[in-house]
């Protein structure tokens, strides 16, 4: 019993192995470009977007407590950030920081803004050839919109509103 059972773990380990495998050769283009980002980019897009629809316009105001940005500031230093780092991505690292006032925008606004930047830093990257600096760009600027994102998440929590299912 004891070898059936190693037997069919060893099987099962080496199916994963295999699948992972498999799956991992399909990620990397041939082209040495970023096409295989696409549908991740898209995601990141489309949950961000609803995060920022999630909130009531009147509760773009909120924010737990002095120190903190409101609910609007938070969504607008996201916005900004991708049209920085798309900045300095086409100038190789080098882009003023200039974020002006932060609470300056409606949600209307917001969102009008938060979907053209993020199309033009997405065609920005899969127009990019891959490189080991390119591609740690890229996950900063993935990693930089996920943290803020994620606290405006717990403002809707705050506010008693559910969150987007995250995907």
């Amino acid at each position: 019993m004891k070898n059936k059972l190693k037997q069919m773990s060893l099987s099962a380990l080496a199916l994963c192995v295999l699948a992972i495998g498999l799956t991992s050769a399909t990620l990397k283009p041939a082209d040495g470009g970023y096409d295989y980002l696409k549908q991740r980019l898209d995601v990141t897009k489309a949950y961000t977007l609803e995060v920022l629809n999630a909130m009531p316009e009147a509760d773009y105001n909120f924010k737990p407590n002095e120190e903190q940005r409101t609910f609007g500031a938070q969504a607008y230093h996201i916005v900004y950030s991708i049209d920085y780092f798309r900045r300095a991505f086409e100038n190789q690292g080098q882009a003023a920081w200039s974020p002006g006032d932060e609470n300056a925008k409606n949600k209307a606004e917001l969102i009008k803004w938060t979907g053209e930047q993020f199309d033009a830093m997405h065609k920005l990257i899969l127009a990019s050839e891959s490189s080991d600096a390119m591609t740690a760009q890229v996950i900063s600027y993935l990693d930089h919109n996920a943290h803020h994102r994620g606290q405006m998440i717990t403002y809707l929590r705050m506010k008693g509103i559910k969150p987007p299912a995250y995907r």
